[in-house]
Formats: structure tokens, sequence, C-alpha cells
């Protein structure tokens, strides 16, 4: 993803204004506008890239500017009516970028009225009368499109303007990558299963499927240097290894061959089938030692081959910055009103809790039938407020079902497994109940704040159904 996002801005007022003598080049109200255009601009650039040609009046203002937006491949546009203006102006420049996500929104250019108004400070303010008229010529037109609104120098405007432009970054970002699936679907949770072309016809995402014997090759491959390497890697991490050199070399080995298979097909979301018979008998353990290197990259790795977590992952890394983690619901504390969730397997470690240490243990659900026991990293969830989001298809798109919690404090709660033990407010009851009658999967995607209302928002620009539990 950019480092920024990329917005075209639309500032407009009417030509119509300037025809009939209300408004002219250097009357004050058009200074006025201007400068709140370029204040505006100036806020803007402080979270988004922002490609901008002033305010626009005219149909050939409006294709020149779109046309550059165009050029410079903007990830979305905002449309700001600062006086009211005419729809001719807005089409113009709908025609070249009617495919972006837009945002309608109407800056206030002040706080309160006077007493008394005169017709330009009014008209100054028509912003309104524009927002409203070019919203119905938007819907009739089929075009797709969010709101807002506030008076242009109000810092909690500008907070929801960066969660929206965010979320068109991560909208470009989300159609540009590949899920490698290792190396097929589970059959075993048909919850997970995803229609391939459905999702990457409206997300993006294109699925590229994995063989196991590459894998295996890779890992065969792998030199004893490049294991002392990996092994000081964990140890300047300040983990703890607690399996033997035997476990913990085989475990190395495939630590780096998924590094090195991922990087070279360019995924960013591995979705391993990792409880099929075929993977253990040609690897001889689950590859569970989480990789720093692939952290660090921002990959994310799902169990189970669930590729609509996986998307799910990519989204909230992207958009919070922070690592997810893959969890389950593994059982409830009604005393408590809280959750143990976590789940075996492969996850990055940049969540833990730094008040416990990261330790490799054996894999406790593999240690007594594969011929490694394994080498999986360990770790309790930091504390603090948490956010779950529940991903699946629906039979046409993506659907999140979200709730909110806490991470609690204290040592680690359950053996063998990076876990946390998460109260939340709603009885855990009725949250179960509200779940299953949504239609959920047992998989949940953790991070870290609550952020549910921000979810709400970005689902509506991804296109994914939103589900609330509370």
């Amino acid at each position: 993803m950019k480092n920024q996002p990329k917005i075209g801005v639309l500032f407009m007022t009417s030509g119509w204004f300037r025809d009939v003598g209300l408004q002219t080049s250097s009357a004050d109200v058009t200074k006025e506008v201007d400068a709140i255009a370029e204040e505006i601009t100036e806020r803007l650039s402080a979270f988004s890239e922002v490609v901008s040609d002033g305010v626009l009046y005219s149909e050939e203002m409006a294709a020149r500017s779109a046309e550059r937006m165009r050029c410079e491949d903007v990830d979305g546009l905002l449309i700001a009516p600062l006086m009211w203006c005419e729809d001719q102006i807005l089409l113009a420049a709908m025609k070249l970028l009617g495919g972006l996500p837009s945002l309608l929104c109407f800056f206030l250019p002040y706080d309160t009225l006077p007493d008394f108004v005169g017709y330009q400070e009014m008209i100054k303010g028509s912003g309104l009368v524009g927002i409203l008229q070019l919203s119905g010529f938007l819907k009739r037109q089929g075009y797709r499109y969010l709101s807002v609104s506030g008076y242009y120098r109000d810092d909690s405007l500008y907070d929801t303007l960066k969660r929206h432009v965010s979320a068109f970054a991560v909208r470009r970002a989300l159609k540009n990558v590949t899920c490698g699936v290792l190396p097929f679907r589970c059959d075993q949770m048909s919850t997970t299963y995803v229609d391939e072309f459905s999702l990457r016809k409206r997300y993006g995402v294109e699925l590229k499927y994995l063989e196991l014997q590459r894998f295996r090759d890779e890992a065969r491959k792998v030199s004893a240097e490049e294991i002392g390497a990996f092994t000081e890697l964990l140890k300047k991490e300040d983990q703890v290894i607690e399996v033997d050199e035997k476990n913990l070399t085989e475990g190395i080995r495939y630590a780096l061959a998924m590094e090195k298979i991922i990087f070279d097909e360019g995924i960013g979301i591995f979705a391993m089938n990792d409880i099929i018979e075929e993977m253990h008998v040609c690897f001889g353990l689950r590859p569970c030692l989480s990789n720093p290197r692939l952290s660090d990259a921002g990959m994310v790795v799902t169990m189970e081959a669930d590729i609509a977590a996986g998307v799910c992952m990519y989204v909230l890394q992207h958009y919070t910055g922070q690592a997810p983690l893959y969890a389950e619901l593994f059982t409830a504390d009604l005393e408590k009103n809280a959750f143990l969730m976590g789940h075996p397997g492969y996850h990055s470690t940049r969540m833990r809790d730094e008040n416990y240490p990261v330790r490799i243990v054996s894999d406790v659900e593999y240690e007594n039938t594969d011929p490694f026991t394994g080498a999986a990293t360990f770790f309790k969830y930091s504390p603090g407020p948490v956010t779950a989001v529940n991903s699946v298809y629906n039979g046409e798109r993506l659907r999140w079902t979200v709730f909110e919690g806490s991470s609690l404090e204290g040592p680690p709660k359950l053996e063998g497994t990076p876990h946390l033990f998460c109260r939340v407010e709603t009885p855990v009851q009725k949250l179960c109940s509200r779940a299953v009658q949504i239609g959920v999967s047992q998989h949940w995607i953790v991070v870290p704040g609550h952020i549910k209302n921000e979810l709400e928002e970005l689902c509506a620009w991804l296109d994914i159904e939103y589900c609330d539990t509370g």
C-alpha cells in the first residue's frame, strides 16, 4: 500500500453566479471561498496526497481537472460543492472518474450565523443546496458514495475524513493482492468456502494454489548457515526456545521455505490448510514457527484455508497498521462475561503481551502424531481494548460480523497456543445467540482498539455486508 492515500478533490462553485453578477473574480466572497479551499487542501495534505486544481466553476475546468486526476491514478474522490453549483460541472468530471469511490462533502464556511444574513454571506454557505441537489443526481445516475458534513475548521471533521480516505487506499490495495492457498480448501469446514470468481470480480483478490511438494523441496534446500542465522534472529527477539535442536531445525526449514515462496510469488495473504493428512505426511509437521521477516512485510496467515478470514486480516492490517490475530472463541466464562480466544498454528508475534516471553514450544495438536513434535510460537495477546471480526462469504459477497471487548491483563491463561482472555460488554449468551442467528464461522480476527463504527464505514466502501452482534 502507498504511504498515503492519493485523493482527487473537486471543489466546485457555480458559473451561473458569475454570469448574473452575483459573484466576480475580484469579489470578497470569491476570495473567501478560494481561501477556504486552500485551507481545506492544506488540512487534507496532513494525511493524504491531494490532487486538486482549486475551485472549479465550469464544465471545461472540471473535465481538465478530472483528466489530471485520472492520469495521476487517484484512489478516490472528495466532491465538495463550496457553494451551489450546476450538475453539469460534476457530470463533466464523473464521466472520467465515475468508477472511483466518492465522498460527498459539505464544508460549512462558518459555525454560526449573524443576526441578519446578507445575500453574499448566504451564498457563501450555499454548498448545502449543492450537496443536497448533487446527492439526487449521483443516486439516480447509479454512483455509489458516502457523505460527511461540518465546519471546515473543525478538527473532528478531518478525523472523519482521514478514516474515509484511508479506506480508499485499502480498497486499492485489496484489488492488487494475491492469496496463496496451500494446497486446497478445507473440506471439514465448508463455511470457509468462497466463490473465487466472485471474490476476484468484486474485490480484486486473485487466488493462487500452491503445491505441498514445492514447500518440502524448498525446506530441504535450507542450509545450516541459514538455520543458524534464523536461530539468532529468534534469540534477538528474546524468544525462549523450549524444543530440542531437531524440532527447531525442522521448524526453521519450513519457516524459511514459506518466506521464499511467499516472496517469490508476491503473496499478500497465505491460507494454509493445516489439518489435512497430506500436509503432515509430506512435511512431518505443521509449519507454525513465526517468521519475524514475514511479520515486518505485513504478511497475514490463516489456518484451515480460510480465505475470507485472510482477506479480513489483510484489510484490517492495512487499515489499522496493526498485526491482526487469527482466533476462535474456544469457550466462555459466564462469571467474568469473557471468551477464551486463540488458535493453534502460525501467528505473527507483533501483538504479544510484552510482560511475558514469546516461547517456542511443541505443536499442542500434533506433537503426539507427527514425525516431528513441531516448533510452534506461543504468546499471550497484549491487554487492552480490542475489536473482533468474523468474515465469511455469504453467497454474494463477504459478510463481517463484529463485536468489541477487552483483552484482559494477567499471565497466560491457556496452554500451548497464542490466545487472549476477552471480556465483552454484551452478555456472552446474547452475543453467541446473535452470532449464530447471523450465521458465522468459528474464526474471528482480533485487532487492537474499539473500531466497530469505523469498520461499518469501511465495509460500506469495500462492498462488504456489516453485522453488529450488539
